[in-house]
């Protein structure tokens, strides 16, 4: 049962990055693109989570957090330029 659940997941978040992939080539502003890379960043770390689940294998809990450490840094740091025009004060 659990393993249907882990498939159905995973073609779901597929279909999500589908869409935000969509976004990210579609989308008129740089503030589109990046929201719809993070998207796609955050999906593809719950893709990694569940074959993680799947495969009992430990070491892809660590590149879920890897991931989730550049993709914060990024986001942040796109912000914080955003916002001040310079990411170094």
């Amino acid at each position: 049962m659990i393993e249907v659940t882990i498939q159905v997941s995973m073609i779901m978040l597929v279909i999500s990055v589908f869409i935000a992939l969509y976004r990210f080539f579609k989308g008129p502003t740089t503030a589109d693109k990046v929201i719809a890379a993070d998207t796609i960043v955050t999906n593809g770390k719950g893709i990694i989570a569940l074959y993680a689940i799947y495969s009992g294998n430990k070491i892809f809990v660590i590149v879920v957090l890897t991931l989730t450490i550049l993709s914060f840094v990024g986001t942040t740091l796109y912000a914080k330029f955003h916002d001040r025009g310079k990411i170094i004060d």
